[in-house]
């Protein structure tokens, strides 16, 4: 019975100085993943990738070409409202010919719906004013940066550049205060 609490003590005594350092891995590492074949972080970025939506990148050519050797269909019904579609650039044009807008001596669009001749959507209307105002106000900050100057000072000479742009006819204020069409 000595013997045996004897060799409990000591085998408790062994114990407490020898600690066994077991790890269990249950992955592989990344060296040993990309070995197998398999990248992980590449994988996501790829699939994140695919299911990111972006446009098309067709042009209105491309579209246009292939309606016609389509005879119709998806791609011909994509292709007809695509062109039809018109830019912003498009839309204010039509809006200054119509005299629903006007450039005023600020440098931004104004709408005018007193002048309005025609049909248009005041809602869209809206929306295409401020988005061209925002837009030329952005570009204003942008410039004035570069050249350390003041956005005061920059738009006046941006306007001046940008009247040789507008379309013929579309609705300019003068330096008076007065508006009326542009002359080409």
């Amino acid at each position: 019975m000595k013997r045996a609490i004897g060799i409990l003590v000591l085998a408790s005594a062994l114990g407490a100085c020898v600690a066994p350092n077991v790890v269990v891995v249950d992955q592989k590492t990344a060296l040993e993943q990309q070995a197998a074949g398999g990248y992980p972080e590449l994988e996501n970025q790829l699939e994140q990738a695919g299911l990111s939506p972006a446009p098309e990148p067709f042009a209105r050519e491309e579209l246009a070409s292939s309606r016609e050797r389509s005879g119709g269909g998806a791609l011909g019904q994509l292709a007809e409202l695509y062109q039809s579609s018109a830019s912003d650039a498009d839309a204010i044009d039509r809006l200054l010919l119509q005299r629903c807008v006007g450039e005023a001596l600020s440098g931004l669009l104004e709408p005018r719906p007193d002048e309005c001749v025609g049909s248009a959507d005041a809602t869209e209307m809206a929306r295409l004013i401020g988005r061209e105002n925002l837009h030329r106000r952005q570009l204003w900050q942008l410039l004035a940066s570069q050249q350390s100057v003041s956005v005061e000072r920059v738009s006046p000479t941006w306007r001046e550049v940008h009247l040789a742009q507008v379309v013929c006819d579309g609705l300019v204020e003068s330096a008076a205060g007065v508006w009326g069409p542009k002359s080409c």
